[in-house]
């Protein structure tokens, strides 16, 4: 099995940035006069949030996501890079 689509190449690292860059996260929270708020975050926000507050257990979840995004985003550019270059041919 060849794993060579994980190397971290430009494409691969700017697309997982820009994705985890994209306000993904949201929380209802309640208000005390009834109804809800709803706030987004982006998960970078996060991640950098929860390192300042050495708040060490959500900071891995959100490297765990970091990680899927890097890999979902790895998988679809090497289908369509296989996708490009056999159509070149």
């Amino acid at each position: 099995m060849d794993l060579q689509f994980l190397r971290p190449r430009t494409v691969n690292v700017l697309l997982t940035l820009l994705v985890l860059s994209v306000p993904l996260i949201k929380e209802r929270a309640p208000l005390p006069s009834g109804g809800y708020e709803v706030v987004v975050y982006r998960p970078i926000f996060l991640f950098t949030a929860y390192l300042q507050m050495n708040d060490y257990y959500p900071f891995v979840l959100m490297v765990g996501f970091s990680l899927a995004v890097y890999l979902a985003v790895s998988v679809v550019v090497g289908i369509v890079s296989k996708l490009h270059k056999k159509r070149a041919t």
